[in-house]
């Protein structure tokens, strides 16, 4: 991608941003149809894609798919979940980066935008566990959503959402900033030919104390949600719900099983809230975010760390 933006201020900002991303889903079947899909995407060149080891992923989820046909298990009904990064990832962008992009927030076109349950009032209050950070940087190098500057010209940095369980910022461009009596923090973004909106870049929550082993200790039943397979939330990004793919049985804490399909439901309050371990192991996911009227995708990361719920109900 390349980009040269100018401005009124005198602005003058060059940008050339190489992506390079691969797409794949895979179909077993044996009386029973399961799919799985990955998505690999990095800033940089072909040296990134051969990080990606593609070959031994299709190899695991051929094989995992497979088995999950043949040897998968009910999941209890009530217990403890410990959600991957790849879920966990997958939840801190939709149930707090779109309902934290201010143009939502102040109900700009809800056909562009989408709603948001969260109101400006809620800036600076307690939201959720004290150990629960979520950031969205889109100055991580060799990620996917990377970029020095917004689509208006304001110079990239870190944006903590939450912090420490309060919210602690909103995702702003220019105009929201304004609204709101606050300042962009270059959260505006544009596909070709189209309005920069406010989007995000890079979401994940911030990491924790807790090994995945630690994770799981004291669990006497419960399940490891690792991919999914289905998820979906309301408009407002208030209730939502997870389906795993790739999922285990946890048992006297031990991994001790497939478990089949297990789904989670819980309104993004609660999720805040009842969090009561997050793990220390960071790892990101390449994602395209869809977002606007005319619809425009752009580049982002989604991901985080190991998070465990407890007393959960189980479908």
């Amino acid at each position: 991608m390349e980009k040269y933006y100018v401005n009124s201020e005198g602005a003058r900002i060059y940008s050339k941003i190489p992506r390079v991303s691969l797409y794949y889903l895979i179909t077993e079947s044996n009386g029973r149809v399961e799919q799985m899909s990955r998505e690999f995407g990095n800033t940089g060149g072909w040296e990134k894609v051969k990080e990606w080891n593609v070959e031994q992923h299709i190899e695991h989820d051929s094989k995992f798919l497979r088995d999950l046909i043949e040897k998968g298990q009910k999941a209890p009904k009530k217990g403890s979940v410990v959600l991957s990064p790849y879920v966990t990832g997958l939840i801190a962008h939709e149930s707090c980066g779109h309902p934290w992009e201010a143009d939502r927030i102040i109900g700009r076109e809800a056909a562009q935008a989408g709603k948001s349950f969260v109101k400006p009032s809620l800036l600076g209050k307690e939201f959720g566990s004290h150990i629960v950070s979520v950031a969205d940087d889109p100055t991580i190098k060799g990620s996917y959503g990377y970029y020095k500057y917004d689509d208006e010209g304001i110079k990239a940095r870190k944006r903590l959402l939450i912090k420490n369980g309060i919210i602690n910022e909103f995702l702003h461009n220019r105009y929201t900033a304004y609204l709101m009596g606050s300042q962009s923090n270059a959260a505006a973004r544009a596909a070709y030919g189209k309005e920069p909106i406010v989007r995000m870049a890079n979401t994940y929550f911030m990491p924790g104390d807790y090994s995945f082993d630690e994770m799981l200790e004291g669990i006497k039943e419960g399940v490891y949600i690792k991919t999914y397979m289905e998820w979906n939330i309301d408009d407002v990004r208030y209730n939502q719900k997870y389906v795993g793919q790739e999922a285990y049985i946890i048992k006297d804490g031990e991994i001790d099983g497939i478990a089949y399909h297990p789904a989670i439901e819980f309104t993004t309050p609660f999720f805040y809230k009842n969090v009561v371990a997050m793990g220390k192991n960071l790892e990101f996911y390449a994602a395209t975010c869809g977002k606007g009227d005319p619809m425009q995708g752009v580049p982002v990361t989604t991901g985080g760390v190991d998070i465990r719920l407890d007393n959960m109900v189980i479908k």
